[in-house]
């Protein structure tokens, strides 16, 4: 690093976040690579206590004490992994998994029958069925009277259709078929949204070995509580984005003066 004045010392940043979110039990589970970050800021905060000069009637500040201090960081986050979906839901992200049955008979769909309507969707609640049969009572309707949507599971019953053996509203809607399994090793997730509160871990900057100037450095929090902060975009004009804020924690088993976060030249 070279003394100031110099342009080189101006700060360019590029990088890559890590962070290593902890388990249930509070044990390191290894950092992560986020993915590309937009930004990433740390914030410190002090908190100030000022005495006034009562004896001078300027009353100018008489002491300053740093009773307290606070460190927060944000970062926009812009690959939608199951982890970082986590992130921005608050959330346990899980494999996706889903019991096959072979022969579903007769299996009841949407509201009270006399609640069912036309050109209206209806969860199915459960992917990707083979449908057989769609009845209404003891009516089974044509293909053409209804539209499913398999991958999400979803099935209405078409206004449009004008053949034989046409859906009709107020009436109980049943269908039979076969649901396929769903593994973990098929690769699919979920993530439960607000399950958990701050997601606590420990997070890691490292700027890019070709960073346009400026320091190289690394930047180490050893605990965050990690939280959404604002929008989680799912239709945009530009590629998606959601920015997750936390505080920096304490952590007691560093020594005093190095238990918040530091920052290395590299």
């Amino acid at each position: 690093m070279a003394p100031t004045p110099d342009p080189k010392n101006l700060y360019l940043g590029a990088g890559s976040v890590y962070f290593d979110r902890f388990d249930a039990d509070g044990k390191s589970t290894g950092l992560r690579h986020l993915g590309n970050v937009d930004t990433f800021e740390i914030t410190t905060t002090p908190e100030i206590k000022t005495k006034k000069n009562a004896m001078d009637g300027i009353k100018g500040t008489y002491a300053e004490i740093a009773v307290g201090n606070a460190a927060e960081l944000s970062m926009v986050i812009t690959e939608y992994t199951k982890e970082n979906v986590a992130l921005a839901m608050m959330g346990q992200d899980l494999a996706l998994t889903q019991t096959a049955d072979p022969a579903v008979a007769d299996q009841g769909v949407g509201p009270e029958a006399a609640d069912v309507a036309l050109d209206t969707w209806y969860d199915l609640g459960v992917l990707n069925p083979t449908i057989t049969a769609v009845k209404q009572g003891l009516v089974t309707l044509n293909e053409g009277a209804y539209e499913l949507n398999a991958e999400a599971g979803m099935i209405r019953l078409l206004s449009s259709y004008d053949g034989d053996d046409p859906a009709v509203a107020a009436t109980a809607i049943t269908w039979s078929g076969s649901i396929p399994a769903i593994d973990a090793e098929d690769g699919r997730w979920e993530v439960h949204g607000m399950a958990v509160g701050p997601i606590k871990g420990r997070l890691r900057y490292l700027s890019a070995t070709n960073q346009m100037t400026g320091p190289r450095v690394m930047v180490d929090a050893w605990i965050v509580g990690l939280i959404p902060d604002g929008a989680f975009g799912l239709i945009t004009e530009d590629f998606g984005s959601f920015t997750v804020k936390g505080k920096v924690y304490t952590d007691a088993s560093k020594p005093v003066g190095e238990r918040y976060y530091r920052t290395i030249s590299l």
